[in-house]
């Protein structure tokens, strides 16, 4: 993900809206974060959020299609479940 501030996406919102094409792009704003989010119109009427709070991240097909994808991965057992015990907390945190 690349993250921006206001003024450098004001500089060239071009090269920022062909960037979120292959990638995911924030524009930092005071102390909000907005969300570059690439639709076509048919993802636009097909697209159902599928958050009952209305999270917009899940109104972003890709995201669904990645949780799709890592549901099926642990499913066939390709990936292995792991416990956040506070002791691997500590050492991913670095504390």
């Amino acid at each position: 993900m690349t993250t921006i501030n206001s003024r450098v996406f004001l500089e060239n919102p071009v090269r920022y809206f062909n960037l979120a094409k292959t990638e995911e792009v924030a524009v930092k704003r005071g102390k909000y974060v907005y969300r570059l989010i690439l639709r076509n119109e048919e993802e636009q009427e097909d697209c159902e959020n599928i958050s009952p709070s209305g999270d917009p991240y899940w109104a972003d097909p890709r995201n669904v299609a990645e949780l799709d994808r890592r549901l099926k991965l642990r499913r066939e057992g390709k990936t292995k479940l792991t416990r956040m015990t506070p002791e691997l907390r500590k050492e991913l945190l670095g504390l």
